[in-house]
């Protein structure tokens, strides 16, 4: 016979297995959605370093860092990478660091080998906008001469020393 005890305790186990069954959804829930989220971060970085390595960006960046320019460097990354908090890393020397928690973060790498032969380059353009000339030059005059309209023009020798270049980008949400 069943009796009110039986019926207490059978109902208490069964309030306590709903209790931990809830607390086992809800955490297992948080961590996919901690998992999605994390793999729309890496992809949204992964797409930011591929059109930044398509349209040569992030040469001029790694170009403009080598050169001692790290200020029009800066500039060009921050206008092309859209996040608020993140990290950029050229062969392991931080360029820009905003992140808030570098315990939990997503890094993406990009190793660039420079595809320019050796010469004369110019670093041109105005306060709002930095480039590199594709063109090579012979002798230093004929470069500052080419692009001696800009408002910054700085012709800088490119050797064959540089090899290829480890861009890191650390994101976090």
């Amino acid at each position: 016979m069943i009796n009110s005890i039986d019926l207490t305790i059978g109902t208490a186990i069964l309030l306590i297995g709903m209790a931990y069954w809830t607390v086992s959804i809800v955490e297992h829930n948080n961590n996919y959605v901690d998992a999605v989220k994390t793999d729309y971060l890496f992809d949204k970085g992964i797409s930011v370093m591929e059109s930044m390595v398509k349209d040569g960006t992030l040469q001029d960046i790694v170009l403009l860092y080598y050169f001692n320019n790290t200020e029009y460097a800066k500039e060009l990354v921050k206008q092309r990478i859209p996040f608020k908090k993140y990290k950029f890393e050229i062969d392991g020397n931080v360029l820009i660091d905003n992140l808030n928690n570098p315990n939990r973060t997503i890094c993406v790498i990009a190793v660039l080998t420079l595809n320019r032969t050796e010469g004369w380059y110019v670093i041109y353009g105005n306060s709002s906008e930095i480039k590199i000339s594709n063109k090579r030059f012979i002798d230093w005059l004929e470069a500052y001469n080419r692009y001696s309209s800009y408002e910054i023009d700085t012709p800088v020798y490119l050797s064959r020393n540089i090899t290829s270049s480890e861009v890191k980008l650390y994101l976090s949400n």
